[in-house]
């Protein structure tokens, strides 16, 4: 990670975004509270590691997030594999993705597993497309960056057994904890861990990592170098960090950790990453959103090798999708207009 001066690539700083509202859980039952965070390696490793029956009932973390987040990999890994889900591992991602972009925040939010619960296949994926919908308007430039993750919710073709396996990886996602790991009103909780890029590592093949060169940080080394790397650096708002080959974002993760343990604020300073794995720039910018990191993010899908500098690229990119998101709130706002307008004609003239 290298100090630089990135500000006059990122685009100016959106308007202030509209608080987020998102519609209060139903049918919900009695689930248990979230437990306070325990040590490292709190469960003991000496134990077997139980069969990995069908899941069906809400369990809440109780241990490392970093161990909770893995575990969830492997099980959304497990159930999208048994139910046949095909070798694309973009919708399994972007179905983690959506739950834990899913706006409900607060300390009972993890309630919310009960609703994803209840929907029938129909109505899930309508919620994933409201998601989606909802965080372009606050954030289309990282969304339009996802967009390998939650493109197939527009599929009009999909695989027969898509839905099934969609739905076992919700329930995996949802029953081992994911809502406790990315559903606070806390940044700083949210910053917890990678789920994002712990489901990559578990979900890419051998061969696919190794044509990418990709290589996951675990994210305890991760935090042990932020701190290295930022214990002598004197931070201060308006500083930008660069990332030529950044994944789903593990180290500006542990970075955002340490500047908001010295009472600093992410949203101050300047985050640009480059990766050139399409599905790994889509974490990342799924994460910029989970993590909080504020309205100076810059993500390139580029060969930083190759192309020298994409910051530039990607930050004409990022003004492009707001300048999109614009004009379509500009054309829906006129087209609700004009909707009045003739309700109120044909109501004087009735």
């Amino acid at each position: 990670m290298s100090q630089l001066d990135l500000f006059a690539a990122i685009p100016d700083e959106p308007p202030a975004l509209a608080a987020s509202v998102a519609p209060a859980p139903r049918a919900l039952t009695d689930l248990p509270p979230a437990p306070a965070p325990t040590t490292l390696f709190a469960r003991a490793r000496s134990n077997p590691a139980p069969a990995k029956p069908k899941p069906r009932h809400y369990r809440p973390i109780s241990r490392n997030p970093h161990e909770t987040a893995f575990d969830i990999a492997e099980a959304v890994s497990y159930a999208w594999h048994h139910n046949q889900g095909g070798d694309g591992i973009e919708v399994p991602l972007g179905v983690v993705a959506t739950l834990a972009l899913w706006p409900l925040r607060g300390p009972d939010a993890y309630l919310a597993a009960d609703w994803w619960l209840s929907l029938d296949d129909t109505q899930l994926l309508k919620a994933f497309r409201e998601c989606w919908a909802h965080w372009w308007i606050i954030r289309p430039d990282l969304i339009d960056r996802a967009t390998p993750l939650h493109k197939w919710v527009d599929d009009e073709d999909p695989h027969p057994r898509r839905a099934c396996a969609v739905r076992a990886v919700v329930e995996a996602a949802l029953t081992l904890g994911l809502l406790h790991l990315t559903s606070s009103d806390n940044a700083d909780s949210r910053s917890t861990t990678d789920v994002m890029g712990a489901l990559l590592t578990i979900m890419r093949s051998p061969g696919a990592r190794d044509s990418l060169a990709e290589v996951h940080t675990p994210p305890c080394l991760a935090e042990l170098m932020a701190c290295m790397v930022l214990d002598d650096v004197e931070l201060r708002p308006g500083m930008s960090f660069d990332e030529p080959a950044g994944g789903t974002g593990g180290m500006y993760r542990a970075a955002a950790q340490a500047l908001r343990d010295r009472g600093l604020d992410p949203h101050n300073v300047g985050w640009s990453l480059t990766d050139i794995d399409p599905v790994a720039a889509a974490g990342a910018a799924v994460n910029a959103i989970i993590w909080d990191l504020g309205p100076h993010v810059l993500i390139a899908c580029a060969d930083t090798l190759v192309e020298g500098n994409p910051r530039a690229r990607a930050a004409k990119e990022a003004r492009e999708s707001w300048a999109r998101r614009d004009r379509l709130q500009s054309q829906a706002a006129f087209l609700a207009a004009l909707k009045r307008t003739r309700a109120l004609v044909q109501a004087i003239a009735a």
